[in-house]
């Protein structure tokens, strides 16, 4: 079975909040501050994709084969006085949550 593995920064952003995780426009699961979460999938091609609210991260269209993993970091990109920026990142894709494939 092929695996996703999401691992998440712990950070104060976003501390208190989940981050739902989309597969193929259909949220999936959620992923906590600090969390590590393997997701067992088919084979196949998926648009991976994290969401807090109206907000979200980059999409990633993604093959995966019947024994692949592939991995993801996520988090938020405000970080110290980015944090006072907030308001404004919410409409900047892959800002105020990211997801990068490792």
């Amino acid at each position: 079975m092929a695996k996703l593995v999401f691992k998440r920064d712990s950070q104060f952003m976003n501390k208190m909040r989940k981050f739902d995780i989309y597969l193929n426009e259909s949220k999936t699961e959620q992923i906590k501050d600090g969390e590590t979460k393997q997701l067992d999938v088919a084979p196949g091609e998926y648009i991976v994709k994290l969401q807090i609210d109206w907000v979200e991260s980059a999409t990633h269209k993604i093959q995966i084969g019947s024994d692949d993993t592939v991995h993801f970091q996520c988090g938020s990109r405000l970080k110290g006085m980015k944090i006072l920026k907030a308001s404004s990142a919410m409409n900047t894709v892959d800002e105020y949550i990211y997801l990068e494939k490792k």
